[in-house]
């Protein structure tokens, strides 16, 4: 998985902070497609070991490594959904109506989404990033 991006700030331990654009699946041609909303255009930033030693500024190529990106999408988008989905059913085989067995799924959600933060921050700490800068363009 390969992405251009602009180097937005240089962080400790060799990381830089990339800004990227995501890029849409059907080719970017929206003017006649509409149909992914404008996503084309949304901006995220990522956090890449600077193998290029790229300075703040630079426009570079990053790669991440497709397991651990989709390990990660996992993480983020499943893992709360799933933890919903227990929790909602732990909540009925309770036989605590919806609105608790909703309640429960909706705190184990959030809990999904905590433990998400988390590991990501971790990753972080031990200087560890899912993507890195391969060359300056």
């Amino acid at each position: 998985m390969t992405q251009q991006g602009t180097i937005k700030k240089l962080l400790p331990n060799g990381l830089a902070e990339v800004e990227v654009t995501r890029r849409s699946a059907c080719g970017h041609d929206c003017a006649k497609c509409g149909g992914c909303g404008g996503l084309e255009t949304q901006t995220l930033y990522v956090t890449a070991r600077n193998h290029a030693h790229a300075s703040v500024g630079d426009r570079v190529l990053i790669e991440g490594e497709t397991k651990q990106v989709l390990g990660f999408a996992v993480l983020v988008y499943l893992l709360p959904l799933v933890l919903f989905f227990v929790g909602y059913g732990v909540g009925a085989g309770m036989k605590l109506g919806g609105g608790l067995s909703a309640l429960i799924g909706g705190v184990l959600f959030i809990g999904g989404i905590l433990a998400a933060m988390w590991y990501s921050h971790k990753l972080k700490l031990r200087n560890e990033a899912p993507f890195a800068i391969t060359e300056r363009l």
